[in-house]
């Protein structure tokens, strides 16, 4: 390396950029382990290592203890959400069929974003160190994984928000694209969209850097690692572009799903008292009351989704202008572990929302779990024949 050239990449580690270390150019080295570049930090405080360079307290006890924790909730709650779509056939009725993706997706994301988290931050007390896990499984396999599911989550959300706003406001219309093909054709559709996303920003955390690090002669830093890993791109166009791609469909989807919440709400609170004369009034009064707790919930679901998952999104704008703008660094890493932690926290209550909002869900898991009797499948077929018409059920109490 000639003396004229800058080795400071241009990137940042551990939340700040790397002109915040205020390290000079003879601060930094290189060797043949590192691929990236590398800090001498013999001559810096304790302070100033675990204030620009080390993970917090509070990021270790988030990622270690509490994330794993909501982890294991989330997992439960969405696989006995699963497993009761596969015991009960009647109840894979079209908006169960979407459900159950969303629940596949938060099973993934939850174990696999949980496992990364929790790994490294065991193995490593640098802020960000990706190094466990290596160019392939952490670049390659594991956040790739976390993007498709995070895209899936958002668009399959955005699908029930669609489908209610057909069934409330444009019944004709939801007729004629429901039906089991279809919404097989559309969840189908929702995880090839989310594959072909992440596969379009790849260039932007494909690369896989190592960074030497000389820690300080002292005991403390016995443990430290002497190389940490990061993946990144060394283009900046493409961390723009990754940032970007990552915001611009959440802010589209929160749009879309706003405009449905307001015209569902509206309708529902303008709709008439159905009449149809061929249907018995206690049908009648059940298929609306089995119609309106299904929009209740998906409702609720929802406006959950977007009130856990927009911090993080605003923190990525953030982030966004960061490498626009270098100069202006703002200190958000406790809010970024504080939203991260909401996001995950989204992806595990979902099936709790059913519980709480669905009456017919909640009979549903009771039968399921808990069987006390001979008539037992009988009482799960009536439950779910109640869960099945919910899908359809708008349809024939809306004033068409």
């Amino acid at each position: 390396m000639s003396v004229s050239e800058d080795p400071r990449p241009i990137y940042s580690l551990g939340g700040y950029p790397v002109t915040d270390y205020s390290i000079s150019y003879y601060d930094y080295i290189e060797t043949e382990d590192c691929n990236g570049f590398g800090w001498n930090l013999r001559n810096f405080t304790h302070t100033d290592i675990k204030t620009y360079l080390l993970s917090s307290t509070f990021s270790m006890l988030i990622f270690s203890a509490v994330l794993p924790v909501i982890a294991v909730i989330g997992i439960l709650g969405n696989g006995a959400f699963i497993f009761l779509i596969w015991k009960v056939p009647s109840m894979r009725n079209n908006m169960n069929i979407i459900l159950l993706n969303l629940a596949v997706a938060d099973v993934l994301y939850l174990f696999v974003g949980t496992s990364e988290k929790f790994v490294n931050n065991l193995s490593s007390p640098v802020a960000g160190d990706k190094y466990f896990f290596g160019n392939v499984a952490q670049c390659w396999i594991i956040y790739p994984s976390l993007l498709v599911t995070s895209f899936t989550s958002l668009l399959l959300v955005s699908l029930l928000s669609v489908e209610r706003y057909l069934a409330i406001c444009r019944p004709l219309v939801h007729i004629k694209i429901s039906g089991r093909r279809r919404t097989l054709c559309y969840v189908t559709l929702v995880w090839l969209s989310s594959f072909i996303i992440t596969a379009s920003i790849y260039p932007s955390y494909t690369d896989f850097f190592t960074a030497c690090i000389v820690w300080p002669n002292n005991t403390t830093y016995e443990s430290y690692p002497s190389i940490s890993g990061f993946c990144l791109s060394e283009d900046i166009t493409w961390l723009s572009i990754g940032e970007i791609v990552q915001i611009f469909p959440f802010l589209v989807a929160l749009i879309l799903n706003v405009v449905c919440f307001v015209k569902i709400i509206f309708k529902l609170y303008r709709r008439l008292p159905s009449s149809v004369p061929t249907m018995d009034d206690a049908m009648a009064t059940r298929q609306k009351k089995s119609a309106n707790a299904a929009t209740r919930m998906l409702l609720v679901n929802g406006i959950a989704f977007f009130i856990f998952a927009t911090p993080f999104h605003l923190v990525n704008a953030i982030q966004f202008f960061e490498i626009i703008f270098p100069s202006w660094s703002p200190d958000i890493d406790v809010l970024k572990d504080i939203f991260l932690l909401m996001l995950y926290i989204n992806s595990a209550i979902n099936p709790y929302i059913y519980g709480m909002t669905n009456p017919f869900y909640r009979k549903a898991y009771s039968q399921i779990l808990r069987p006390r009797s001979s008539s037992f499948c009988t009482k799960s077929k009536t439950a779910s024949s109640s869960l099945s018409m919910q899908s359809q059920a708008t349809v024939d109490t809306s004033n068409v």
